[in-house]
C-alpha cells in the first residue's frame, strides 16, 4: 500500500517509517513500542503493544492493538503515533480481528454492541428510510408516517452525535440510559447559547 493511498489524515502524523514499522508488527507479530499523542489527555504517552491489523475508515488509518497494560484491544489514530520501534519479541494474537474492524460502530470504535431504538418524525422518516445506517438496522413505520430504527451498534460518541444531528425529529426511545447521556449533551451544547451575565 503506499502511502498516496492512505489519505490526508494518515500522512499528518509521525515519522516516514511508522506505516512500514507497523506493516512489519502486523504481518509477523513483532511486539512493538511507540509514542502516542492523545488529544483527549493533551499528552504523549508511550507504550508496549502487540500490533493486530491496520484499518483505514472515515478518512484516516487507525491501529489495532492489544495493550498487555491495560489487557484489551485499543483503537489508535497512525496520524497521532509519533514514533515506532520494534522489539525482538514475537506475540501470538490473543483474538482475531474480523475484516469489518469497525462493523459495531456508526464511526470508528470496536466496542460491544447493544439495542437501540430510535424514533424519528414523519418529516425525516423518508430520508432515513432511503439509507442504510448499519447492516443490523430494522425500521418499523408507524401510521402517523413516522418511523422507529433499530440497530444493535456500540452506544459510542459516534452514535449520539448522529442522533443529535438530526434535532429536535429525533428522539432515543430505549435504552433509557443513552437518553439521559444526550440529554446531558444536548444541555451542556444548550449552555454554550446561553446569555453571559
Amino acid at each position: 500500500m503506499c502511502s498516496s493511498d492512505l489519505g490526508p489524515r494518515a500522512r499528518q502524523g509521525g515519522t516516514g517509517d511508522v506505516v512500514p514499522k507497523l506493516l512489519e508488527a502486523t504481518l509477523h507479530y513483532r511486539v512493538t513500542t511507540m509514542k502516542y499523542h492523545s488529544i483527549s489527555s493533551g499528552r504523549t504517552k508511550d507504550y508496549l503493544l502487540h500490533p493486530y491489523r491496520l484499518a483505514f475508515a472515515q478518512g484516516g488509518l487507525y491501529l489495532l492493538a492489544y495493550v498487555p497494560a491495560y489487557k484489551d484491544v485499543r483503537t489508535f489514530a497512525v496520524d497521532r503515533i509519533t514514533s515506532v520501534s520494534l522489539e525482538k519479541d514475537t506475540f501470538t494474537p490473543r483474538e482475531q480481528i474480523g475484516d469489518d474492524v469497525f462493523a459495531n460502530s456508526l464511526g470508528i470504535n470496536s466496542g460491544p454492541a447493544a439495542d437501540v431504538d430510535i424514533g424519528f418524525d414523519a418529516s425525516v422518516a423518508p430520508y432515513v428510510r432511503a439509507r442504510v445506517w448499519h447492516a443490523s438496522q430494522q425500521l418499523r413505520e408507524k401510521a402517523d408516517g413516522s418511523l422507529v430504527l433499530s440497530m444493535r451498534v456500540c452506544h459510542d460518541w459516534a452514535l449520539r452525535s448522529w442522533i443529535l444531528s438530526w434535532g429536535r425529529f429525533a428522539r432515543v426511545l430505549s435504552p433509557t440510559s443513552l437518553a439521559r447521556e444526550l440529554v446531558t449533551d444536548l444541555d451542556a451544547a444548550s449552555a454554550h447559547y446561553q446569555p453571559r451575565a
